[in-house]
């Protein structure tokens, strides 16, 4: 009897595990039908960098967008409100250029935890001080999640240490205490 319920249990479990498997199917694709107006609200919120136009800027997001890794610390979160604060002190003393090569990269995941609509983009943002002019540049990728036309969360990603050694700071080693 015990080996009569083993031996229908292996074949349940070898029956049903290909629909389990498939349940929860994960892909990807760069074709899709917002890929275009994606890119477009992407576009227009990196334009308004460049430009220091907040209020377009502001206008891609939704109302309760996120924003992670401006502020130093991929920790703190940031809504459109402080973002806009944010960069309307950034631009009273500094230009954002951005490259021109700047690369847009729509995908669309369909199941998984990352299930949605993304934007990803590839620039340098070179940021020159008004009274020194002394430039920074800082390659970035940016991570944008989109919903409904609006950007809902933004990830920045880049080199921190490049731009505070580029402001003058030092590095020291750990004491060898």
């Amino acid at each position: 009897m015990r080996t009569i319920k083993m031996i229908m249990l292996f074949t349940f479990a070898v029956l049903f595990t290909p629909q389990i498997c498939t349940a929860q199917e994960i892909s990807a694709t760069m074709d899709f039908e917002n890929a275009e107006a994606n890119v477009t609200t992407v576009s227009n919120y990196v334009n308004a960098v460049q430009n220091g136009d907040v209020q377009t800027m502001v206008a891609q997001l939704a109302d309760d967008a996120k924003i992670y890794g401006l502020s130093g610390s991929f920790a703190q979160e940031m809504n459109p409100a402080q973002l806009a604060e944010y960069y309307k002190e950034s631009f009273e003393t500094t230009k954002h250029s951005i490259d021109e090569n700047t690369s847009y990269a729509p995908i669309k995941v369909t199941g998984g935890i990352n299930e949605g609509e993304w934007v990803m983009v590839w620039t340098t943002d070179t940021i020159s001080n008004k009274k020194t002019g002394q430039k920074i540049m800082i390659p970035a990728q940016v991570t944008c999640f989109l919903k409904d036309g609006k950007i809902t969360m933004m990830a920045h990603y880049y080199d921190q240490l490049n731009v505070m050694t580029s402001m003058g700071y030092t590095l020291q080693p750990p004491s060898q205490e």
